[in-house]
């Protein structure tokens, strides 16, 4: 299969889902945050920021459905972004109001997802499956840029 270096999805997903930002984050070793590794507005979600894997920075239900269940989470407005995600004021500032998180899979373990926004109203199931086959193709780039950042998992 065919595979895509992170800038080429962030691309891909503005061409393809009309996305106005895009970032990949990977789970750090010790599995209690993630770290953005890729971010097309790198002014304010910017390469190497970080974020807790707890109530108080990311919401259990989409840790359940993303991280633990493997699954695509869709906010298709305003309201699903400020209920699941706390930098809801921030995602707003930029004009989105609407997000596709997919999880990056690796060996059957969730490695960190990548995060799709628009403005509200631009996603619909069909960009749910678009952005999980750009994700698919990406899946080697974003193992690649978590060895980078984190040696340690070289095996």
């Amino acid at each position: 299969m065919p595979t895509t270096g992170l800038e080429t999805l962030a691309e891909r997903a503005v061409r393809d889902l009309g996305a106005l930002l895009v970032t990949t984050t990977v789970i750090v070793p010790s599995g209690d945050e993630v770290a953005r590794v890729q971010s097309t507005h790198p002014q304010v979600y910017p390469v190497g920021g970080r974020k807790r894997l707890d109530p108080s920075q990311t919401s259990p239900v989409w840790l359940e459905s993303v991280v633990d269940g493997q699954q695509p989470f869709l906010g298709v407005d305003r309201a699903a972004v400020r209920e699941f995600f706390a930098d809801w004021a921030t995602i707003e500032q930029l004009g989105c109001g609407a997000i596709i998180n997919t999880p990056v899979v690796e060996d059957g373990v969730t490695i960190g997802s990548v995060n799709f926004l628009a403005p509200e109203g631009t996603f619909d199931q069909r960009s749910v499956k678009r952005a999980v086959e750009l994700t698919a193709l990406a899946v080697p780039a974003v193992a690649h840029a978590r060895v980078v950042a984190f040696p340690e998992l070289a095996r």
